[in-house]
């Protein structure tokens, strides 16, 4: 089937350029050591790091504790990956100076997206799987059994990990390489207000409200009141839902926008 759907442009993206975009992606992920890197050589150290700990905690009684810090981290992969791999996938574009190839082609911006989309969701579940493996081989701790009850904060989790990517990359082409650091460390700075490894009333009361307007927070308290029993919460679904929807939206015209003044000011040709 060549046509999928409709772009706002009113361009109607075609199946074969999309999957252009994700072999092209896919070449890259095999000939490049860093990506292979990426995708599972760190997702195996951080299960491994956070394992170790886990079995401290658990000489130290507190079973509940290392299930919750153990689903913590491997979400926490995923979204992280997910993120910084749809801006990174766009500074190859970059390091490569392949820009002028592709976008003087009848390529569109949202078929790009949308393929640098499938590559990276295909990448990130690789090394969320062998995250998953892993921590049941090495440290009993079986995620897959609650993994119906994770998918829909795992949504969340890659619909705002997409939102960010969009939103970095479309400062990447207004402002170039001065914020390409943002495809590597924005997730760390959400962190500590995402509660990751710990419950949303351990932040101040201050934080509390900044903590509430991320979905990734909604994630998270959702995924730990699965894992203590108490079924899948639909308040922190919605919620989540709802802020992903709002972010995707901003993000999207965020780029639009900024991707114009990159065109409109020649910054596509003169990146490099």
């Amino acid at each position: 089937m060549r046509y999928l759907f409709t772009s706002p442009g009113g361009i109607v993206m075609k199946f074969y350029r999309v999957k252009a975009v994700a072999v092209r992606h896919l070449y890259e992920v095999r000939r490049n050591p860093s990506h292979l890197t990426n995708m599972l050589y760190w997702p195996v150290m951080n299960i491994v790091v956070w394992g170790f700990f886990t079995i401290y905690l658990a000489h130290r009684g507190t079973p509940s504790l290392v299930s919750s810090l153990l689903a913590a981290v491997i979400l926490w992969g995923l979204f992280n990956s997910f993120q910084r791999d749809m801006a990174v996938g766009f500074l190859d574009e970059l390091w490569s100076r392949n820009l002028l190839n592709l976008f003087g082609s009848p390529l569109s911006v949202t078929e790009y997206v949308a393929g640098l989309l499938s590559v990276n969701l295909i990448k990130a579940c690789i090394g969320t799987v062998l995250e998953a493996m892993v921590a049941l081989l090495c440290y009993h701790f079986n995620i897959f059994p609650m993994a119906v009850a994770f998918v829909p904060f795992v949504f969340n989790l890659v619909l705002f990990g997409l939102a960010i990517g969009i939103a970095v990359t479309g400062l990447i082409f207004r402002y170039t390489t001065k914020f390409q650091v943002l495809a590597w460390g924005f997730a760390g700075l959400l962190m500590p207000l995402s509660c990751v490894f710990y419950p949303l009333k351990s932040l101040p009361v201050f934080l509390s409200p900044v903590a509430w307007m991320l979905p990734t927070t909604h994630s998270f308290e959702g995924m730990r009141q699965a894992l203590a029993g108490g079924g899948f919460s639909r308040q922190h679904f919605q919620w989540g839902i709802a802020l992903d929807v709002a972010y995707f939206l901003l993000s999207v015209l965020a780029f639009r926008y900024l991707f114009e003044s990159a065109r409109s000011r020649g910054l596509l040709v003169k990146m490099e």
